[in-house]
């Protein structure tokens, strides 16, 4: 009996007694005139036992056959492996026009062994304010991930997310998480959106320099000083909570989508990328709490593609050559900047395409590859000349000697 079917015989007890009233009675339990009659009636005839529910134990008129329970987990299984309850809910809907609620999915699942309910965790991190303004902060990051499930290897994301709507605004595929790789995510965001005030990064190597004296910044570094976008660092990933709760959704969603189109290579993902964020951003995506949009529109005067590239600086020889990447490159710059241009500094720049450029003074310099270097090494190797020494002839010292002395 529960706590509430034991008040009520406790009160049915006095009713029996004769010290209280029935319709007293029903004030002290809280019920009906006629439904306390019924209790009484059922009390009478088998004492408290009678006053326990008869829907106790029994199956519920609404609860689902285990024929429809099991044909559901059929489907799961085949269809949906590793999935969210949530997810698995909306494209059962979808599919299969199969509408429950995901906690009836999630009890499902846990009673099959298909869903463990995941521990939580000690830490607290609380949120932080969402920046008011779209375009004000964009979140930066790469995931790797088995994004292919086996059909191709593992390759990394680099994704762009707005910390005002969630929304992802770029995407890139590729093997590692490089410059090139955010590069390539940059480019197609910065000519749609334009460019932000700040971007929000860890401290990843593509971002900052974290050995080494000379603190030069990186590429990427470069780049967004260029863009005038400043870097932002964080300290741990919780602190980029909107691009890793991203990233945890795409780790499922994604997967499940490129799964069912049979996308098997990184280029077809990456052109199936932008389709994929429509549909994201427009479940996803908040509206931004202010009106006004940061973004801000690019320098005609500068090219995009010689900003998100890659630059090094080299010294020009007296006879104008640049070495670079074991070749020399001969510049036939105007006669009027031959003598300038002696012992003077040149920018190399390495476009996404391949593009090779001499740059000095705002001007590309025309130029020629004169020849390959041939690497030779100068100096022995530690295997040769360790062969070498036990190899010489060395003179063994006598048993007189004094170091064999016996003391």
């Amino acid at each position: 009996m529960t706590q509430k079917e034991v008040d009520r015989s406790l009160v049915l007890n006095k009713v029996k007694e004769k010290q209280i009233l029935l319709k007293t009675a029903s004030k002290l339990m809280c019920l009906s005139y006629p439904q306390t009659k019924r209790l009484w009636a059922r009390y009478k005839e088998k004492g408290p036992k009678g006053l326990i529910s008869k829907k106790r134990g029994r199956i519920s008129n609404r609860a689902i056959s285990q024929e429809e329970r099991k044909r559901i987990v059929k489907i799961i299984s085949h269809h949906y492996e590793s999935c969210s309850p949530l997810f698995i809910s909306e494209k059962l809907a979808q599919y299969h026009s199969i509408k429950y609620s995901s906690e009836f999915i999630r009890q499902l699942m846990i009673e099959y062994k298909l869903w463990f309910p995941k521990k939580r965790k000690a830490n607290i991190y609380q949120r932080r304010t969402r920046r008011e303004m779209e375009g004000d902060l964009i979140q930066v990051d790469a995931s790797d991930h088995d994004w292919f499930e086996g059909r191709a290897s593992r390759c990394h994301l680099h994704l762009l997310v707005d910390d005002a709507t969630s929304k992802i605004v770029g995407g890139y595929f590729d093997r590692e998480e490089t410059t090139e790789g955010y590069y390539k995510a940059f480019f197609p965001f910065l000519q749609k959106y334009g460019r932000p005030i700040n971007i929000y990064t860890d401290k990843r190597g593509t971002f900052v320099v974290n050995q080494g004296e000379q603190r030069r910044k990186t590429q990427f570094a470069r780049a967004m000083k260029e863009l005038d976008i400043k870097m932002i660092t964080a300290h741990s990933p919780q602190a980029k909570g909107r691009i890793e709760r991203a990233f945890g959704t795409l780790q499922e969603r994604l997967v499940w989508e490129m799964r069912i189109k049979n996308i098997c290579s990184i280029q077809a993902a990456n052109d199936y990328l932008p389709q994929f964020f429509i549909d994201y951003n427009h479940k996803y995506s908040k509206k931004p709490s202010s009106s006004i949009n940061a973004y801000r529109p690019l320098n005609h005067n500068s090219s995009l593609k010689y900003i998100l590239c890659h630059k090094e600086e080299r010294c020009i020889s007296r006879n104008l050559e640049v070495q670079y990447q074991n070749q020399i490159y001969q510049l036939n710059p105007p006669v009027e900047l031959q003598i300038k241009l002696k012992g003077a500094k040149v920018i190399v720049i390495t476009t996404l395409d391949g593009e090779l450029i001499f740059e000095h003074g705002g001007y590309h310099l025309d130029y020629e590859c004169y020849q390959e270097l041939q690497y030779q090494p100068s100096k022995q190797s530690v295997a040769t000349l360790s062969a070498q020494w036990k190899n010489k002839n060395r003179r063994k010292p006598s048993k007189h000697h004094p170091w064999k002395r016996v003391i």
